[in-house]
C-alpha cells in the first residue's frame, strides 16, 4: 500500500512538472493566432494550467497525508496511553506535548487538502449585515479577554447575497485571526458596490511588509519565526474567495494604520 501511495504522490509531481514544461514549450513556439483571440487563449490556458496544478497538489496531499497520518495515529495513540498510566508531573507534560504536536501536523495536512481540494460551495440565500452582526457578536468576548477593541461599521441594513454562508464566514474571519490581537482595534465593516459588495477587516497593528506583501497568499510561505506555524489562513481565504467568484486583496488601512484585507464578493450567482 505504501508504494502505491509513493507512485500516487511521484504521479503527482510529474503531471505538476509536465504542465510547466508544456508551457515552456508554448512560449517557444510561434504563434500564429489572431490578436482577438490571443489573450483568450492565454486566460483559457492558464485556467487549465492552474486546475492541473490544483489537482497534482490534492493527489499529493491525499497520498502524503495516508502516510504521515499512520505513524502519527500510533504515536499519538501511545503517548495517550503513557499520559493514562504516569504520574510523573514533568513526564506528563512532555506526552502532552507530543499529542499536540501530533494534532498540528494532522491540522497542517487538512489545511493543504482544503486548499488544494476546497468542498462544493452551499449556495444559500441570506442578509450578510445580519450574519457579520452575529459573527462580531460571538467573537466578542474572546476580544475583550485580549483587550481587543472589535467592532463592525456599516451604513447598511440590509444587504441579501447568494453564497455558502459557513465558507464565507470562515474567510471573514481568517484575516482577523491574523490581525493584531492584543490592546488592539480590529474593524469588520462592510459597502456595497455597483453588483458586489467589499467585506474589509482592518486593525491598528504594524501590517504587513512592503516585501512580504506579494506572498501572503502563498500556501507554501509563512511569513512567521520557525516553529510558529504554516501560515495557512490567508491560503485558504483566498481559495474560498476565488471559489465563491470574489476574490480577496491586501492594502494598508487609511483609518487605523494597520493592515487592511477587502474581501470582494458578488450579490448574486
Amino acid at each position: 500500500m505504501g508504494s502505491y501511495r509513493v507512485a500516487a504522490t511521484l504521479r503527482a509531481l510529474a503531471t505538476s512538472f509536465r504542465s510547466n514544461y508544456n508551457l515552456r514549450q508554448l512560449k517557444k513556439k510561434p504563434h500564429r493566432v489572431p490578436h482577438h483571440q490571443s489573450n483568450v487563449l492565454s486566460q483559457e490556458f492558464y485556467e487549465e494550467l492552474e486546475r492541473q496544478k490544483m489537482d497534482a497538489l490534492a493527489e499529493f496531499a491525499a497520498g502524503a497525508g495516508h502516510e504521515i497520518n499512520n505513524p502519527l495515529a500510533i504515536i499519538s495513540g501511545h503517548a495517550q496511553m503513557l499520559l493514562r498510566e504516569i504520574e510523573h508531573p514533568e513526564h506528563r507534560r512532555q506526552l502532552a506535548v507530543i499529542v499536540a504536536q501530533v494534532q498540528r501536523a494532522y491540522e497542517m495536512m487538512a489545511d493543504i487538502r482544503y486548499f488544494a481540494r476546497p468542498p462544493a460551495p452551499e449556495w444559500q440565500k441570506f442578509d450578510l449585515i445580519e450574519h457579520l452582526n452575529i459573527l462580531v457578536t460571538e467573537q466578542m468576548p474572546l476580544m475583550r479577554e485580549a483587550n481587543v477593541d472589535f467592532c463592525f461599521a456599516t451604513e447598511i441594513d440590509f444587504l441579501e447575497i447568494e453564497s455558502d454562508m459557513a465558507q464565507l464566514h470562515l474567510a471573514v474571519s481568517v484575516p482577523r485571526e491574523n490581525g493584531d490581537k492584543t490592546n488592539a482595534t480590529i474593524q469588520l465593516s462592510a459597502e456595497k458596490i455597483a453588483d458586489r459588495v467589499e467585506i474589509s477587516v482592518e486593525d491598528s497593528g504594524p501590517g504587513v511588509a512592503a516585501e512580504v506583501r506579494p506572498l501572503i497568499f502563498c500556501p507554501y510561505y509563512s511569513g512567521r519565526q520557525a516553529g510558529r506555524g504554516l501560515g495557512f489562513g490567508l491560503p485558504k481565504a483566498w481559495r474560498i474567495m476565488q471559489q465563491l467568484g470574489g476574490a480577496i486583496r491586501y492594502e494598508k488601512s487609511l483609518i487605523l494604520g494597520g493592515a487592511r484585507f477587502v474581501l470582494e464578493h458578488p450579490t448574486t450567482r
